[in-house]
């Protein structure tokens, strides 16, 4: 599966299930109620859930050989509380999500069947999994995906320390990674838009 979003291109394995959570059908809804969600939700075959925030600070304008000052990126502690709102929001969002399909007698009478039937790329056993993973099995990590000029150690460092200083629910520490710092490969290729 791949996917653009904020300058980048992901490239995800065939047996991961993955949605671009922001612009989902699900999201839009809700997002209306003030709602905040972040880029994608990533089930790997094995591990937590993962919500990832796509943050893309390189500068992108060709006529400027220069990173991007100081001065334009957000406030460290401000962007740390943003990015702890969006993945509280998206975990909730992932609970009235459940909440919804339980009201469909469709849904309780098929669901079974959509497993039996490895129908895993469906929505119904996607959201499913994505709810026993964050609730039930409490096993859900938030990886904020910054890219950034060379540089801005100093604000990226502030950042990690203020965005590890917040608590989740489930307590997980939350990951901020890039391309040259990917965990995730070979499985999860990303690279920059031409």
């Amino acid at each position: 599966m791949t996917f653009q979003e904020s300058g980048l291109v992901f490239h995800f394995p065939s047996d991961w299930l993955v949605r671009k959570f922001d612009s989902h059908h699900f999201y839009r809804g809700l997002s209306g109620f003030g709602f905040k969600g972040v880029d994608f939700i990533a089930l790997p075959p094995d591990g937590p859930l993962l919500l990832i925030e796509i943050k893309n600070y390189f500068n992108r304008d060709p006529r400027v050989n220069a990173p991007v000052p100081p001065g334009q990126l957000p406030p460290p502690e401000v962007l740390a509380e943003k990015l702890h709102a969006k993945s509280a929001d998206t975990l909730q969002a992932i609970l009235a999500i459940q909440r919804y399909y339980l009201r469909l007698w469709t849904y309780r009478f098929f669901l079974p069947w959509s497993f039996r039937l490895r129908r895993r790329r469906s929505e119904w056993v996607f959201w499913t999994l994505a709810f026993r993973r964050a609730h039930t099995e409490r096993q859900a990590q938030f990886v904020c995906w910054l890219e950034s000029d060379d540089g801005q150690t100093d604000w990226l460092e502030t950042l990690n320390s203020k965005l590890k200083g917040l608590t989740f629910d489930p307590p997980f520490e939350p990951l901020i990674v890039s391309i040259a710092d990917n965990p995730f490969y070979p499985q999860v290729k990303v690279a920059l838009l031409p």
